[in-house]
């Protein structure tokens, strides 16, 4: 009598594929089976007064921002000029938004900035320069006015 087939691979993978190929989930903590009790005792309490300590910090962020005036943006509204939404109204809300302040504003800070620059002064007065020449090995020196 022949012998018979003992195994075969076919379509295992297809079969496999079909709900896709998964990695293993991993654990969020791993298991302290088989560790150290002293350790795991010591871990016990640290955790307990971290977290003492981070109410602690916490509180005094809160006294020491409650003084503090909060910041709120402003929301986009219509112009009141044109009577609706205009694309350059809605442009300018949302930079407003956003940056804090309008576009308009930005050209006049810089317009203000460029006028009370004062132009540098290129004239200079009763300065000495020093030149080497080096065929003759001496210096010489010019005086410009």
């Amino acid at each position: 009598m022949a012998k018979s087939k003992n195994h075969t691979n076919h379509n295992q993978n297809r079969k496999d594929h079909r709900n896709g190929i998964k990695r293993p989930q991993s654990q969020r903590f791993p298991s302290l089976k088989g560790v150290d009790p002293k350790y795991i005792r010591n871990l016990k309490f640290t955790k307990k007064h971290n977290r003492v300590a981070r109410k602690k910090v916490l509180k005094q962020f809160r006294e020491k921002t409650a003084d503090q005036p909060v910041k709120v943006k402003r929301i986009l509204q219509p112009s009141k000029q044109s009577g609706g939404w205009s694309i350059s109204s809605l442009l300018s809300s949302v930079a407003t938004y956003f940056v804090g302040d309008t576009v308009d504003d930005k050209s006049a800070k810089k317009k203000k900035q460029s006028k009370t620059k004062k132009p540098k002064d290129t004239t200079t007065k009763g300065t000495a320069t020093t030149v080497k020449s080096s065929t003759t090995g001496g210096t010489t020196t010019t005086k410009k006015q």
